[in-house]
């Protein structure tokens, strides 16, 4: 499964402490071994609670105070990450204009600066 991420969660990623950015790419790979390993989805173990209203299509994984949303593309075999924020700010600033996302993605295979790997 190929993960990827927008320009914002990026951006986020980039301002946090090595500490934190460190829990972020364990909870994203435990999640992605879970997907390819199991075919499953690990709602309990790494505290995902699917959205609902106009997020339905969208997940949230709690990380402390930190919250990543992100997407399952089950057709295309990725993982979007589409937003990672503080709990208090994370609902109000994501836009779900899905064209303006799609230009705004980064994926392990084309984009010069890993997020995940550069985390460890």
């Amino acid at each position: 499964m190929e993960l990827s991420f927008t320009k914002s969660s990026v951006k986020f990623l980039n301002k946090l402490s090595a500490k934190e950015a460190e829990k972020i790419r364990e909870k994203l790979s435990r999640l992605l071994e879970s997907i390819e390993v199991e075919d499953v989805i690990p709602f309990n173990e790494l505290d995902i609670k699917a959205l609902k209203g106009e997020w339905k299509d969208f997940s949230r994984m709690r990380v402390g105070k930190i919250r990543v949303i992100f997407k399952i593309n089950a057709e295309e075999d990725e993982l979007i990450v589409y937003d990672i924020d503080y709990r208090g700010t994370i609902y109000k600033s994501m836009k779900l204009a899905e064209s303006s996302r799609q230009s705004l993605l980064y994926t392990k295979t084309n984009f010069c600066f890993n997020p995940i790997d550069a985390l460890a």
